[in-house]
């Protein structure tokens, strides 16, 4: 048996009926479908309140979506930009207002962000580093994200900036998905970046004792357009 399409919040104690979440006492209420969204899809919200409020005002609980973070309309839409749990509120006249959560979740095959992985376009593309320096010493690199298409890693102390790396859409360019870097190191690097989605690697070398040549591969997934 699926899981059911959207999820039902009421203001009050809350049962469990075949797999959802229902809960009755005051009459201000609403729904969201789908029940459990991934990162950029649309999530539309139900006003269900009885008797039919004359206004709306819905905070989705993301603050970074900016503007789009609040709507007056009877049954909005929303679009989460990354993973996490969300309290959404309806306020309607007549009634306090009602709280409850939207668990956004990574879709299958999303990158997982850590102290030692780049998650880049909406966890898309995973991004690596490892380094080998001239005493044969070994190590991970640490990641840090700068914005959803780019980040950089430290090697050897946080301050220190190693490795810049950017992933770039351009499909409505060249039909392909490019990667971009730049070091400031003459360790070896052996650094990968692999698309999830299709399944495809773009794995690279920096030679030991050598200045890190800059990688500008406008071609680096030729096949993962769109």
């Amino acid at each position: 048996m699926g899981k059911p399409a959207s999820r039902l919040f009421l203001l009050g104690t809350a049962l469990l009926v075949a797999g959802s979440v229902r809960a009755r006492g005051q009459n201000a209420a609403f729904a969201s479908s789908p029940s459990d969204p991934s990162p950029n899809q649309l999530v539309t919200f139900t006003d269900t309140t009885s008797p039919r409020p004359t206004s709306w005002l819905w905070t989705f609980g993301d603050p970074d979506s900016g503007a789009a973070n609040t709507s007056t309309l009877q049954n909005p839409t929303h679009v989460y930009g990354k993973p996490g749990v969300y309290p959404v509120t309806l306020t309607v006249p007549g009634n306090g207002p009602l709280t409850n959560p939207v668990t956004v979740a990574a879709a299958a095959g999303a990158c997982v962000d850590s102290p030692t992985t780049l998650c880049l376009d909406n966890g898309r593309f995973q991004v690596s580093a490892n380094w080998t320096n001239p005493q044969s010493q070994t190590g991970t690199g640490n990641a840090v994200k700068l914005t959803d298409d780019s980040g950089y890693f430290w090697f050897f102390d946080p301050a220190n900036i190693e490795m810049v790396v950017k992933v770039l859409n351009g499909c409505a360019i060249n039909n392909a998905y490019w990667v971009f870097a730049a070091g400031l190191t003459n360790v070896q690097v052996n650094w990968l970046v692999t698309d999830l989605q299709k399944g495809i690697d773009f794995p690279q070398v920096n030679p030991l004792n050598t200045p890190f040549v800059p990688v500008q591969a406008t071609d680096a997934f030729p096949t993962s357009c769109p």
